[in-house]
């Protein structure tokens, strides 16, 4: 089962904000790479995800960005976070797929967990 989240880009400042659980309690913010910031709540898990320069990051146009569909999931081990996203675009009328795959250790004691989140 998917769980829903919420997409905001900002394409004055070429931002992606994608916020897992609205209602959460910052916590502490993780750079996973160069521009790619996860944010957890005060009881470490994953609560939102900021990309920024993200048309560079992603290499999409940053009109592409401004409502693509997400499918989003974070696999989290006592030794592992893999971060993968998709987004889903269309360009004249052709469906367009452009996916981040990102692991890093999990040197910061989240804890495990496995699930996937969609803005559909």
């Amino acid at each position: 089962m998917k769980s829903k989240l919420d997409y905001i880009y900002d394409c004055e400042h070429d931002l992606i904000d994608i916020t897992i659980d609205e209602s959460f309690k910052y916590g502490k913010s993780i750079e996973i790479t160069n521009g790619i910031i996860l944010d957890l709540d005060e009881n470490g898990f994953p609560a939102a995800i900021e990309i920024i320069s993200a048309s560079k990051i992603l290499g999409i146009d940053k009109h592409n960005l401004i409502s693509p569909d997400i499918d989003m999931g974070i696999i989290i081990s006592d030794e592992l976070i893999c971060i993968q996203i998709k987004f889903t675009y269309f360009v004249f009328e052709q469906e367009q797929d452009v996916c981040f795959k990102q692991n890093l250790a999990n040197n910061y004691g989240i804890p495990a967990m496995e699930t996937i989140f969609s803005t559909a």
